[in-house]
């Protein structure tokens, strides 16, 4: 099976190379195919004689859940952070600069490149985060050193993919000396999978260890109140969210996040198609650092900058949490609530099971796209409700933090044996 496995995924990197690799800015490309095959500069400036610990987080939201743990255990180790995509590599050397981690690309699952770069690193361990399960990884690097699952998580539609070939995944998952879960729902789909119950450790989510950095926004703080931000949003939230906010409200700021970088251009043209001409727009970058004088009382900032939501929420009244209102299933509402602001989120959350609680502690205000209009022209109108949303929230947030020690833990006990 591995080796069916091993030539079909040869297959799909032959195909899908020329796309990845143009895709990327002409001085990225390099690094990224070396990276990729294994071909890695080791790292000089980790301090001698101190073990390294190999992670890997997929992309932006994995890299800001482990942001707490990284820091722990950057403390007494070397961190190497493998990622997938562009925007998570930037956001992990951005946040951990100054601290002994270095971050390159996953190496393609291929055992060649995945020696190679075991070989440069020499890890302690490997902890692989949420459902980031690469048959070829895990099978070559169990031979070498432990390794472990953390803050992981399944998905109903994951799960059904592994069951259907458990008699490939179960093995893999035996391979691993622990498997720390967010939920108990995935404690017992893992049990399905026919993993030993006493390998699988429910710790709760790292989600919850949240500390965002508390960044100044200058440019932002003195727009127009009441400040909307659209968190993540994927198409065609935007031009919902947009519609929505004008419908509703005379004055006030609109801030829209989309979740990927490459579609700044495509939501800019949406804005100014919707936008009245006696509104203001400005593109975050385009203002940074400025002192704005405004006329309209109303308008849209698109902020085009990366790695700055988590600090965002803070300016903001009302934030809406993208990726919720399609069939994407969520993204990550903690980060505003940890600010203590209202939140409205979308029918689609399977990404967050947590948000279910949230929801029936009327907590968190979760809506269909016909109704969301009317909802932020209520919230609009009644602050006190916002500041209930916020501090109700809150609250519950702080009591499900804990993940983060429990975790430690295990990684101390594992390192230690």
């Amino acid at each position: 099976m591995f080796l069916l496995y091993s030539i079909l995924y040869g297959l799909a990197i032959i195909l899908l190379f020329p796309r990845e690799f143009f895709k990327r800015p002409r001085g990225l490309r390099i690094q990224w195919l070396r990276e990729k095959l294994g071909l890695i500069t080791p790292p000089h400036h980790f301090p001698s004689n101190t073990q390294i610990l190999w992670i890997h987080a997929v992309s932006v939201g994995e890299v800001s859940s482990l942001t707490p743990l990284i820091k722990e255990l950057s403390k007494n180790y070397n961190i190497v952070i493998t990622t997938i995509t562009d925007t998570g590599k930037n956001v992990a050397e951005k946040r951990f600069s100054g601290l002994p981690v270095k971050v390159y690309y996953l190496p393609f699952d291929l055992p060649c490149p995945l020696k190679r770069f075991y070989e440069k690193i020499k890890p302690k361990a490997l902890f692989i985060t949420e459902t980031e399960l690469w048959p070829n990884l895990i099978k070559v690097i169990a031979q070498k050193i432990p390794l472990a699952l953390i803050n992981g998580r399944i998905s109903e539609k994951s799960f059904k993919n592994y069951f259907r070939f458990r008699f490939f995944f179960s093995p893999l998952l035996e391979k691993m000396a622990f498997l720390a879960v967010q939920e108990d729902i995935y404690a017992e789909r893992l049990k399905a999978l026919g993993v030993n119950p006493e390998k699988i450790k429910v710790v709760g989510n790292l989600k919850f260890e949240l500390n965002p950095e508390k960044k100044d926004f200058p440019e932002l703080e003195s727009l127009p109140r009441p400040i909307l931000l659209a968190g993540s949003t994927h198409p065609p939230e935007e031009e919902l969210i947009l519609k929505a906010f004008l419908e509703n409200s005379s004055e006030g700021t609109l801030i829209l996040v989309p979740r990927h970088p490459e579609r700044f251009s495509e939501v800019e043209e949406i804005i100014k198609s919707y936008l009245p001409k006696e509104d203001f727009y400005a593109k975050y970058s385009s203002i940074k650092g400025k002192n704005q004088e405004l006329t309209a009382s109303r308008g849209v900032i698109l902020f085009d900058e990366m790695g700055a939501l988590a600090s965002l929420y803070r300016i903001c009244d009302l934030a809406i949490i993208g990726g919720s209102f399609i069939p994407h299933g969520g993204q990550n509402p903690l980060e505003a609530i940890f600010w203590k602001k209202a939140v409205i989120i979308g029918p689609y959350t399977e990404n967050f099971p947590f948000v279910k609680e949230f929801v029936e502690k009327k907590s968190l205000l979760q809506v269909e796209a016909k109704d969301l209009a009317q909802q932020i022209r209520e919230l609009i109108e009644l602050p006190e409700k916002r500041h209930y949303l916020g501090e109700s929230a809150y609250k519950i947030l702080q009591e499900k933090r804990g993940a983060l020690s429990k975790t430690l833990k295990l990684i101390e006990e594992l390192i230690s044996n």
